[in-house]
């Protein structure tokens, strides 16, 4: 699933591809994707982007008429821009036509993503109880808000109210790069380790965006650079991975080096 560093690239390249040009049409080739908002999608037609923001795993953009589109990614998600005579590419499920004869897709192979407009950016996170951004939040209210939570630390992190943005690899990549298992009980970690932790997603989200979330070219003491599998060793001992589910959720971790709290 896209996290913060891959929304955060699909940010630069909107900007860079779809911004300030008229709307000449919009063609929705698969409605699930935009939640009955048909109607609401073709009122856009004539209008213009002016202006895109990240906030966790959600791309909000502002219109020259004062109204706010959502992106959200799902699993597959991602966006295409290319020239109205080629073909549409694969899996797109809304185009954007611009009047100068490029095109902007939303594409989302397995459709979990969705499109549509809302009342704006702020109303939306109320709505959603949707925590300030990973890259933003204060390190005194994360902690604050890990420690409200009773559960193993690998939820805690993916959980959306606690702060936006940490997905399924971030999480085990932060939890490896601190040294905790992932079952650790939130409330058994101490303020230096969840200090830590803090430290931890910030530098590995930094990194991330400054290989533009390619994953191959992540640090060697990274773990998630070696792909999502059980076949890889652990960059500091040479002990395999272990994949275990926590939570739901497939999770990396080397047991011999990530304690358990």
């Amino acid at each position: 699933m896209p996290e913060l560093p891959e929304v955060e690239m699909f940010r630069r390249y909107f900007d860079e591809t779809a911004l300030e040009q008229k709307i000449s049409d919009i063609q929705i080739f698969h409605p699930k994707v935009v939640g009955g908002q048909e109607q609401l999608l073709m009122s856009l037609i004539g209008d213009r982007f002016v202006e895109s923001q990240r906030w966790g795993k959600n791309l909000f953009v502002q219109t020259g008429a004062n109204k706010t589109l959502l992106m959200h990614f799902g699993m597959t998600g991602n966006l295409d821009y290319y020239n109205s005579g080629v073909d549409t590419p694969k899996y797109a499920r809304v185009v954007f036509e611009f009047d100068h004869g490029f095109n902007l897709a939303y594409v989302s192979k397995r459709m979990f993503g969705r499109i549509g407009l809302t009342s704006g950016i702020i109303q939306y996170i109320e709505d959603k109880s949707i925590a300030p951004d990973a890259m933003e939040i204060p390190e005194s209210e994360f902690i604050d808000a890990l420690k409200r939570k009773k559960k193993n630390i690998k939820s805690a992190l993916l959980d959306q109210t606690v702060t936006a943005g940490v997905g399924n690899w971030i999480a085990d990549e932060i939890l490896y790069q601190a040294k905790i298992h992932p079952t650790s009980v939130t409330q058994n970690l101490t303020a230096k380790q969840l200090s830590a932790i803090y430290q931890e997603m910030r530098e590995i989200i930094e990194v991330a965006i400054d290989v533009e979330a390619v994953r191959e070219a992540l640090p060697s003491h990274y773990i998630t650079r070696y792909g999502r599998k059980s076949t890889i060793q652990c960059p500091g001992c040479d002990q395999p991975i272990e994949r275990t589910v926590v939570g739901g959720r497939g999770t990396y971790a080397c047991e011999p080096c990530q304690v358990q709290f």
